[in-house]
């Protein structure tokens, strides 16, 4: 219980926005062996209890407004909190995760014995490669930045929620820290970790990231 204590006793909002970034719960083996990019998944066992755990440290946080990436494991991941709060999850499609074209729903397995050389190199130069007939996590994250741009001045002074996948999280929080995307792995989130990214006018800062790894 030591994070959410720790979580509580952040200084109030005031000239800025808090975004509190949550990475969508572990999502089932079936779903979790795929290229899923922007399609839906459902939970493990562990990604359900995951939601029991968000339960509870959020009764205690005030919330002003939550979003959540227009897919399945990220609208219920919000929706939950969101009925928790008495707040309606806003599903964002600019909030969805990386379009992976041709690749999207096949096996990761599959796809590196058929595509060898596109797979390593999809991965290596990380966040600059696109999928077949898809986008670059680098085109992805600007969908998110200009998910910023639009709501940016209604969430001055307000706390918000957003669930999404933890590459465009990372993707995000590194240009808003003035970052290059490569260095994005350095803000990993596990499966339901949280980052809490304060933005004020003219920058960012980290005021909490991913306090749950602390946890009982």
């Amino acid at each position: 219980g030591g994070d959410r204590e720790a979580l509580a006793v952040l200084s109030d909002v005031t000239d800025y926005c808090r975004l509190f970034l949550l990475r969508h719960p572990e999502l089932s083996e079936q779903h979790a062996a795929l290229a899923l990019g922007s399609g839906d998944a459902s939970f493990s066992r562990r990604g359900k209890a995951t939601l029991v755990e968000w339960l509870k440290l959020f009764a205690q946080l005030e919330v002003d407004a939550l979003f959540a990436a227009d897919q399945l494991h990220c609208r219920d991941a919000a929706a939950a909190i969101a009925a928790a709060k008495g707040l309606d999850a806003q599903a964002e499609t600019l909030l969805k995760d990386q379009e992976l074209g041709r690749w999207q729903g096949k096996r990761w397995e599959d796809l590196a014995l058929e595509e060898p050389d596109r797979v390593r190199e999809f991965f290596a130069d990380f966040g600059e490669i696109t999928a077949p007939e898809g986008e670059s996590l680098g085109q992805a994250v600007e969908r998110f930045l200009e998910w910023w741009n639009l709501h940016r001045v209604d969430l001055l002074g307000k706390t918000a929620v957003l669930v999404t996948s933890g590459a465009m999280l990372t993707g995000f929080s590194a240009a808003m820290l003035g970052m290059r995307l490569s260095r994005a792995v350095c803000l990993n989130l596990p499966y339901g970790g949280l980052g809490v990214l304060d933005i004020y006018d003219n920058g960012a800062r980290v005021s909490s990231w991913n306090p749950t790894a602390l946890a009982d």
